[in-house]
């Protein structure tokens, strides 16, 4: 069984993916990393790359079928997917949605150096960028695949990460996690921990 976790731009989905691969032995999957990497192969920001995405879906395409197909090949190994739409392609997958302020989150990621495809000039242009890129990504996802990536009966557990350490956020994963591998069907979904 392997582990999907999504959320905002800046709730904490790569470094709760790291704990967990760190002190559980599980091997990582970004889907944003390699949509960073496209941007900067092309020259352009994360925000750029989105507004391409919307016009060219071959690269949404392209990532959900590779998820899907690592997923299934891979049904017996520790995968952890770091990744916007993964719980909806992973095949079996425990699903998490990290949630976050997205002012919280805009201080975070003003924090985090991302490199040049990701450059905020203050708190407010990092809130306006944020929520264009999430509401352009959730806009994209709906026409494509006719979900909502901010509804949250989509996933098994929503866990609030303001207050939270990132290790403490790996804790409740992998707590829940073992639930819910002993009984998928008894598990209580959505568990909100907010």
């Amino acid at each position: 069984m392997h582990i999907s976790i999504t959320g905002r731009l800046g709730s904490g989905k790569s470094t709760v993916a790291r704990v967990i691969a760190e002190n559980e032995g599980f091997e990582i999957y970004s889907t944003g990393a390699i949509i960073r990497e496209m941007a900067s192969d092309l020259g352009i920001t994360a925000l750029e790359m989105n507004e391409l995405m919307k016009k060219d879906n071959s690269y949404d395409l392209k990532l959900d079928e590779t998820t899907t197909k690592i997923s299934k090949d891979r049904a017996a190994d520790k995968l952890l997917f770091d990744s916007r739409m993964a719980w909806h392609f992973a095949d079996s997958s425990f699903k998490v949605y990290l949630y976050v302020d997205v002012k919280v989150a805009a201080a975070r990621v003003l924090r985090d150096s991302r490199g040049s495809v990701e450059t905020y000039r203050d708190l407010d242009d990092a809130v306006s960028q944020l929520t264009d890129r999430m509401n352009s990504e959730n806009v994209r996802y709906k026409k494509l695949y006719n979900v909502d990536n901010f509804d949250f009966s989509n996933y098994d557990i929503v866990i609030d990460t303001e207050k939270r350490s990132p290790q403490e956020v790996a804790d409740i994963i992998m707590r829940e996690y073992a639930v819910y591998c002993a009984d998928p069907k008894g598990y209580a979904a959505p568990k909100m921990m907010l």
